[in-house]
């Protein structure tokens, strides 16, 4: 009784007061594939998607966390939040965990999290290099086979494009070259389009709002006077 109350007593912090990401780069990136993974899974009430929060594994030591920067969850109620998750109360790791990486999260993303990620059962593991660091390729996609993470080729439609499919969530993770940069994109197969950004979908309302309205005013002007 006593053990049972001292772990019910045991605080998870839910931050650590550090920033959300590393550089502007990492941080539109994590925010485009929060909007646009919930924007996906919209319709569906059994997918958890959030991010940049504590995940816990052992109960009653909070000290042995991690922090993923984007995951899903299928089979997870979408309401309510949660501000951590715990892996004992949820019953399972999340299926897929996106990392934002750089060179100074190396060690840790292809080492302690790996591992864990692996251990835990997370089924695809994604790292991001938005800067290109370190990563040979920008995209790098492990899944889970057996108990053990394979690494999937990427596709490789052009020289300024690198493709990693994945199987969970049905999407393919696109990073691309520009001269601003490179651009992270979740492309969805089935509409033969990539999910847009917010911005995106505001200029293409104010494009259309803009459309109707000169349609409008069109038509007002073919008309008689008097009618």
């Amino acid at each position: 009784m006593a053990i049972s109350q001292a772990i019910e007593s045991v605080r998870y912090p839910v931050s650590d007061g550090k920033p959300m990401a590393e550089t502007p780069e990492h941080l539109e990136a994590m925010l485009y594939l929060l909007d646009a993974l919930m924007r996906y899974f919209a319709g569906r009430e059994d997918v958890y998607v959030a991010g940049n929060q504590f995940m816990y594994w052992i109960e009653g030591n909070p000290s042995q966390r991690v922090a993923p920067d984007v995951y899903v969850a299928f089979g997870v109620p979408k309401r309510p939040w949660r501000p951590t998750w715990k892996v004992w109360e949820m019953g399972k790791a999340p299926d897929v965990i996106f990392e934002l990486t750089s060179r100074s999260t190396a060690p840790e993303d292809l080492g302690r999290k790996y591992r864990l990620y692996q251990r835990l059962g997370v089924k695809e593991y994604i790292l991001i290099d938005v800067t290109r660091d370190y990563l040979i390729e920008p995209v790098m996609l492990h899944r889970l086979v057996g108990h053990e993470y394979q690494r999937i080729p990427n596709e490789r439609p052009n020289d300024r494009e690198w493709r990693a499919h994945s199987e969970r969530l049905g999407l393919s993770i696109v990073v691309r070259a520009e001269d601003e940069g490179y651009k992270v994109r979740l492309y969805d197969p089935t509409k033969g389009r990539a999910i847009p950004t917010a911005m995106e979908l505001a200029e293409q309302a104010a494009e259309l709002e803009a459309r109707v309205r000169a349609l409008e005013a069109e038509l007002q002007r073919g008309k008689e006077p008097g009618e």
